[in-house]
């Protein structure tokens, strides 16, 4: 798998983003911005006693910020590896004349989830204990 570098954007990881499934593992399809919504996460989750979640994605503003945010409301502690997620650039619109660079939406994002996560720089800082 590639890793994103905090200033990449979506369109320089394209069809890179993959992670084999190991035997035993679950994987979530969703329809949903929110990984909660409509799938079996919850129950995953509950099941296997987890108490911290690292997340990531793609859509940092979208679908990784919508994810973490039911997973603080339903009390897990959240960790958010910066280089574990990636955004496009925001066009130019109204009020705006020129574009948001997709590294600036990304930090956006994780900044919008205020205090209560864990920002790390690297997927590669984040450990995990089985309990």
């Amino acid at each position: 798998m590639a890793r994103p570098e905090p200033s990449m954007s979506l369109d320089s990881l394209a069809g890179s983003c993959y992670l084999p499934v190991q035997p035993g593992e679950a994987v979530i399809r969703k329809s949903h911005d929110d990984a909660f919504d409509g799938t079996d996460l919850g129950a995953i989750l509950v099941e296997h006693r987890v108490g911290r979640l690292a997340v990531a994605g793609v859509m940092s503003e979208m679908c990784v910020a919508a994810t973490a945010r039911t997973a603080l409301d339903r009390g897990y502690r959240v960790v958010l590896p910066h280089d574990a997620h990636a955004t496009y650039d925001i066009p130019a619109g109204p009020g705006f004349a020129r574009p948001v660079p997709a590294e600036v939406v990304a930090r956006v994002a994780e900044w919008s989830l205020g205090d209560q996560i864990e920002l790390t720089s690297t997927s590669d800082e984040v450990d995990f204990e089985h309990v």
